[in-house]
């Protein structure tokens, strides 16, 4: 036992070094790398979830009033929220990366689609008792599906 010792010593000291300080550098690069993409993730999080609240404070989490001409109002914010929206994409893994992309096309659609004559719709049908409930989604309602389905992919 004490000859392998004694071998594996000698093998040791004959041995160049610089393989071994290689590799420890390539895994200090690989950890510091890992941290610079932890770092930018949790941006692209918080960056996202920001424009949400700042741009929706109105409508979301709770609802308070929808903005005059919601379709321009929505459309106006949809460039800032589509940048967000790719630089999350790159932290999104590859097996939920079909559902954010769904997400964010049923957002898309809806903010396109919404009028302000929806709105006043979906209003009257709600105060009227007396007519039959619509087959259409409260906006509101929808907003808000949407909006947490966005924010859903945050959670990672």
């Amino acid at each position: 036992m004490d000859k392998n010792i004694n071998q594996i010593a000698a093998y040791f000291e004959t041995m160049p070094l610089w393989p071994f300080v290689l590799f420890g550098l390539l895994g200090i690069v690989a950890i510091m790398v890992d941290i610079i993409n932890r770092k930018r993730r949790a941006l692209a999080i918080d960056n996202f979830r920001y424009t949400i609240e700042k741009e929706f404070s109105d409508m979301y989490p709770e609802h308070k009033r929808w903005p005059r001409n919601i379709n321009h109002y929505l459309t106006a914010r949809l460039p800032e929220m589509y940048h967000n929206f790719e630089v999350l994409r790159i932290f999104i893994p590859q097996d939920r990366l079909l559902s954010y992309n769904m997400d964010w096309n049923k957002f898309r659609d809806f903010c396109r689609n919404l009028t302000d004559e929806r709105i006043a719709a979906a209003e009257q049908n709600s105060t009227a008792t007396h007519q039959p409930a619509s087959t259409e989604l409260d906006p509101k309602i929808e907003f808000h599906q949407l909006i947490s389905n966005l924010l859903k992919h945050t959670h990672i």
